[in-house]
């Protein structure tokens, strides 16, 4: 039936039980944001932990290592800003804390600046991935998926970052 210009339509409220217990429809994008935050809290506590404590890292900077050890050729910070979809204040500070440390090349200036991975960043990240490789065997073994699942959240969580 419709609804004349500027008339209020009477909204019947979801009984509680129906909205967030057995009766929910997991199809829903609520319900996959609220499954999201929860596996993301439960798989990134202890890695972001062990790049702190171990390494004196952020996940930023991990991210941000990893994107250049995959480049063949040096990224444009503006490239790598967008691809890592960080905040601009925070991708700057990891620039400058891996190059401090010697990981991290910088060449170029103003919007033209590259970024690059030094064989001592290289060296760096392998031992960083050796940790975190340990550190989410330990911690997680029991919620652990089968390969052939990783490879398929893998690539539906990809899908879901464009």
């Amino acid at each position: 039936m419709p609804v004349a210009a500027g008339a209020r339509r009477s909204v019947r409220p979801v009984p509680l039980d129906v909205a967030v217990g057995a009766g929910a429809v997991s199809a829903e994008p609520w319900v996959m944001w609220e499954t999201l935050i929860a596996a993301v809290q439960r798989w990134t506590v202890r890695p972001a932990d062990v790049l702190r404590h171990d390494h004196g890292i952020s996940v930023y900077d991990f991210r941000l290592l990893r994107l250049l050890a995959r480049s063949p050729h040096p990224v444009r910070k503006a490239i790598a800003n967008t691809a890592l979809d960080l905040p601009p204040r925070s991708l700057d500070h990891s620039v400058v804390r891996l190059a401090d440390r010697g990981y991290v090349v910088v060449a170029g200036r103003g919007g033209e600046k590259r970024l690059a991975l030094t064989d001592f960043g290289i060296e760096f990240l392998e031992a960083v991935v050796e940790t975190l490789r340990a550190a989410t065997a330990e911690g997680l073994a029991g919620t652990s998926l089968a390969p052939g699942d990783r490879a398929v959240l893998i690539t539906l969580l990809n899908r879901l970052r464009r």
